[in-house]
Formats: structure tokens, C-alpha cells, sequence
């Protein structure tokens, strides 16, 4: 839920019922304009992919 002139959004609802309370709850309270938001497409960057590559034990040069 967003509230127009307020931080960032700071929880994710489990259900269109419970963002929707919040949001009736948070513009009674502010007085200001609330919105449910949706996702409509996510992005995530796999450039990097990790790998621990340390020696085991027993493959230690020394």
C-alpha cells in the first residue's frame, strides 16, 4: 500500500483483502489518497554467480 506524500511501501500483504483494510485504515488516518499496488513484472541480475573455490583439506599444496 502507497500513500501519496509518504515513505515507500514497508510490507507485503498476504491477500488483495488485507492490502485493501490497510489501505482504507492508512487514508482514514493521513487523510490522503492510498493505493494497493500490484507487480506487474520483476528483474533480478544473475551476472554474478559465486563460487567458493578454496581447497579442501586434504588438497592443500602443503
Amino acid at each position: 500500500v502507497f500513500v501519496e506524500g509518504c515513505a515507500t511501501p514497508a510490507c507485503k500483504h498476504d491477500s488483495l483483502d488485507s492490502a485493501e483494510k490497510e489501505a482504507k485504515r492508512l487514508a482514514t488516518l493521513l487523510k490522503k489518497k492510498a493505493y494497493v499496488l500490484c507487480t506487474i513484472k520483476s528483474v533480478e541480475d544473475t551476472q554474478y554467480k559465486i563460487e567458493d573455490c578454496r581447497p579442501g583439506e586434504s588438497d592443500l599444496p602443503f
